[in-house]
């Protein structure tokens, strides 16, 4: 049966090739991190990430305690988690990219207990960047395998979800 779901989204293709935005993201991205004012600056008008006490820290939408807990909680999962929403809950949206998105992360924040949309909506901005890349082949069995990593850096899906979450890595465990 994943197999069959597999091939449908590899058939069906990506209609739109924006990212999702992430809520608060403002223009259809998801949220820098690094935008704005340094030391003492404004922070810009990135559309929904906060500047520190001194106008440089920049947080990503899952670097807070609540999301960080959740995170470690769900341990390496919630990107394979995140695919499958999208194998088995959204297959109907693929190609229908903000709602396929929003339908990702709609499902990841309901199935890992603390996560707030917000952090939520990376992850499937992430998922829906790498259907967008084709990376699905790749990725099938695990969302960490180097195949399916490479495929997402090459794409820009990791450089995004990074940003994104205002964590660094792709959020799968270290290579031991």
């Amino acid at each position: 049966m994943r197999s069959f779901l597999f091939l449908a989204l590899l058939v069906v293709g990506c209609a739109e090739e924006t990212f999702p935005g992430a809520p608060g993201g403002g223009n259809g991205r998801p949220p820098l991190v690094g935008i704005g004012g340094g030391p003492g600056g404004s922070g810009g008008s990135d559309g929904g990430v906060d500047a520190g006490p001194d106008g440089g820290d920049f947080k990503g939408a899952c670097d807070n305690g609540a999301d960080l807990d959740a995170i470690e909680n769900a341990g390496d999962r919630i990107r394979n988690l995140a695919q499958d929403c999208g194998l088995f809950s959204c297959i109907n949206l693929i190609g229908i990219g903000q709602q396929y998105a929003n339908c990702v992360s709609g499902c990841v924040e309901s199935s890992v207990q603390g996560l707030s949309a917000e952090c939520a909506a990376c992850y499937g901005s992430a998922e829906q960047c790498g259907v967008a890349a084709f990376c699905g082949a790749r990725c099938q069995s695990n969302t960490c395998s180097t195949d399916c990593l490479d495929c997402l850096e090459s794409a820009g899906c990791l450089l995004d979800l990074e940003e994104c979450r205002g964590l660094p890595g792709d959020g799968c465990p270290d290579p031991g």
